[in-house]
């Protein structure tokens, strides 16, 4: 949008306005008129002059009332929110000078897809105007709502008012769990397995049996200071779980290996099938990582306990098709792998050149068999035909399972129902909240 010449600034906490000069018409000829009658002075003149001066001086004063004494606002109704869930904003305008707001233009630079606050409304003078902004969230993902403008100007056309706000609020899409068959069930337990141990927080063993490099998020504590001097680079400690199996959720993120685009991709289904198993394992008691080789690695260390649901869900929601062929990917993902932990892979990808680097992720140190979730390229557009391979990978000690894309069906407000405020006066007078919205519902990062 066109800027103009201000003259005028005022910085604030929470936004800076200025007063710029949008037309220099009017104040050209008023300067042409001066000149005029300095020259040769004449009634006619003197009062085109004097005309344009009071236009000039109505119109700034009521550009600089607005500069002063006109505010805006906008709150975000939830935050937590998923795919299919609608997001709603409240927006205000504040006018409290003694002229009214004839038009107030709000120019929104929010990144959220299909959505916008730029509008046009107005205000009476000493008033407060409220109004509601909503979508549908079609795309998970991190978007932020802001930064903002406030455009406002006077009747004449020769002032504008412009208001920066800077505040910018992040908002977290989730993508949606998703209802599968039963026939997808991942099973990590396998024989050695210790019961788990009756204390109400778990913890790792004190017996440290590996190592590997140091990956973001690693307590310092555990770090192996002897072999990140040997190595010249830092190393951490591996320690035997105290009983559950821990699990690595693998994304292939490979673009060529994917069929179609946006919510009926294989993409999209791959991220909801990741999102429904860590749900499920973790209610199982079982510790749940996530990793995905894209242009940056995403790695979410093994954990318990259904908080950790909400790490997982955060990292899968600006997930992008950017990464490496599978195998590249399984092989950077070795590090993280110990003997322990079962590794369980959700790809499209029918090729052959994983198929080996899978085969040493399941025997690594003697560790379990991976266990893998097909996406039938067939149900995404695709013509090959997936049925032999899980053959080829039970012959490895690897089990897979097929599942189509009709059969992973998104479940509506599998967090929770998404509610607007309703409040309750009691007996007493006070007014208490019957329905809050889901993001004060949830504990997890919103």
């Amino acid at each position: 949008m066109k800027k103009h010449l201000p003259i005028w600034r005022r910085a604030q906490k929470d936004c800076t306005t200025t007063i710029e000069v949008a037309q220099w018409l009017p104040l050209a000829a008023f300067g042409l008129f001066l000149f005029w009658y300095l020259a040769n002075p004449n009634k006619i003149v003197s009062l085109a002059a004097a005309t344009l001066l009071g236009c000039v001086v109505v119109a700034f004063t009521w550009a600089f009332q607005q500069a002063r004494h006109v505010r805006a606002a906008r709150r975000l109704r939830y935050s937590a929110l998923q795919v299919g869930d609608e997001l709603e904003e409240e927006l205000e305008l504040d006018n409290q000078s003694i002229f009214p707001v004839l038009w107030a233009e709000f120019v929104d630079r929010s990144n959220l897809p299909g959505y916008t606050v730029t509008s046009v409304h107005a205000a009476g003078a000493k008033s407060v105007e409220k109004w509601r902004a909503e979508t549908i969230c079609e795309r998970r993902g991190v978007y932020v709502l802001g930064p903002w403008e406030l455009l406002l100007g006077d009747p004449l056309g020769i002032f504008r008012v412009r208001q920066v706000y800077q505040e910018q609020r992040e908002i977290l899409i989730y993508p949606p769990l998703a209802d599968m068959p039963d026939c997808v069930q991942v099973t990590a337990a396998a024989e050695g397995d210790q019961r788990a141990l009756h204390q109400p927080i778990g913890a790792d063993t004190a017996n440290a049996f590996s190592t590997r490099p140091y990956a973001p998020g690693d307590p310092l504590r555990n770090l192996h200071w002897r072999t990140t001097a040997r190595r010249e680079q830092p190393f951490v400690k591996l320690f035997e779980p105290e009983s559950a199996t821990s699990v690595w959720l693998v994304a292939d993120c490979d673009p060529n290996v994917h069929r179609k685009v946006g919510k009926e991709s294989s993409f999209e289904a791959m991220i909801m099938v990741l999102a429904t198993l860590a749900a499920r394992m973790l209610r199982e008691q079982l510790a749940v990582g996530l990793y995905a080789a894209g242009a940056d690695q995403t790695v979410v260390l093994p954990e318990r306990g259904q908080p950790h649901q909400w790490d997982i869900l955060k990292a899968l929601a600006p997930l992008e098709m950017n990464g490496p062929p599978l195998a590249a990917a399984l092989q950077s993902l070795r590090p993280l792998v110990s003997a322990r932990n079962t590794v369980v892979l959700v790809t499209p990808s029918l090729a052959a050149a994983w198929l080996p680097e899978l085969s040493r992720l399941a025997g690594l140190r003697g560790g379990r068999a991976a266990q893998v979730v097909l996406l039938d390229p067939r149900s995404f557009g695709g013509s090959s035909n997936p049925d032999p391979l899980p053959g080829l990978l039970a012959e490895a000690g690897i089990r897979a399972q097929i599942i189509r894309g009709e059969q992973i069906k998104p479940i509506s407000g599998a967090y929770g129902s998404v509610r607007r405020w309703e409040f309750q006066s009691l007996a007493t007078g006070r007014v208490v909240a019957r329905h809050t919205p889901r993001g004060d519902d949830i504990r997890g990062p919103v």
